[in-house]
């Protein structure tokens, strides 16, 4: 194990003293890994991924005291049998440190903080970065740039062209639909005139009505 500290030592302080200084507090080789290729264990005043998660629910969390324990940098164990951290000592002896072994490194810990549960605080430079490491694997240059969408003037205007009369039509016949509905609810509103019969009133009608009946004494 010491011997593996000792080979390892040019990768353990580069990690901590340049790749990632803002997020680790120091690096070291471990046995305990088998397939993983790094692992971050929390400081003595540090939060566990599940207890950052928990706390991070309850409204004290967002204080002083929240912001104190939730800070604090972690140990970074690396695999030193696991072919990622092969590449990455062989290229710190080497002196072939890149932008690309940079984003490497970072990639392995935001990775490792997943795995333990903890919460990304910038999602977009991970994509990014994850991007990039894509187009390296893919054979993509890194400076090609997404292709620009092509646009034909005149159809766009024919279409806008269409739109607008199309548009135009429906006003149109909602306009000719209403004014319908209009007259004819008018002419539904209006009664039908009273007819009066005079004919059958006044053949019913005797000024002198029949009296019928018996004289006295008849």
């Amino acid at each position: 194990m010491e011997e593996m500290e000792v080979l390892y030592k040019p990768l353990t302080d580069w990690l901590k003293d340049e790749a990632l200084s803002e997020h680790i507090d120091k690096a070291v080789v471990s046995n305990r890994l088998s397939d993983s290729p790094c692992a971050l264990v929390a400081s003595q005043y540090g939060w566990s991924g599940n207890m950052e998660r928990i706390m991070r629910a309850q409204a004290y969390a967002q204080g002083k005291e929240g912001e104190f324990y939730s800070t604090q940098k972690k140990t970074m164990e690396i695999n030193p049998r696991h072919p990622l951290i092969k590449e990455l000592q062989r290229r710190v002896s080497e002196e072939e440190v890149d932008s690309t072994t940079s984003d490497l490194a970072q990639v392995l810990y935001e990775t490792a903080l997943l795995r333990s549960g903890y919460v990304l605080k910038d999602s977009s430079d991970f994509a990014g970065r994850i991007e990039r490491m894509m187009r390296l694997s893919l054979g993509v240059d890194l400076t090609a740039p997404v292709e620009e969408e092509e646009f034909f003037e005149e159809e766009e205007e024919e279409e806008e062209e269409e739109e607008i009369g199309d548009e135009e039509e429906e006003e149109e016949g909602m306009e000719e639909g209403v004014e319908e509905e209009g007259g004819e609810a008018e002419e539904d509103t209006v009664p039908p005139p009273l007819e009066v019969s005079f004919e059958k009133s006044c053949d019913s009608f005797n000024p002198f009505p029949t009296v019928t009946g018996r004289r006295r004494g008849e």
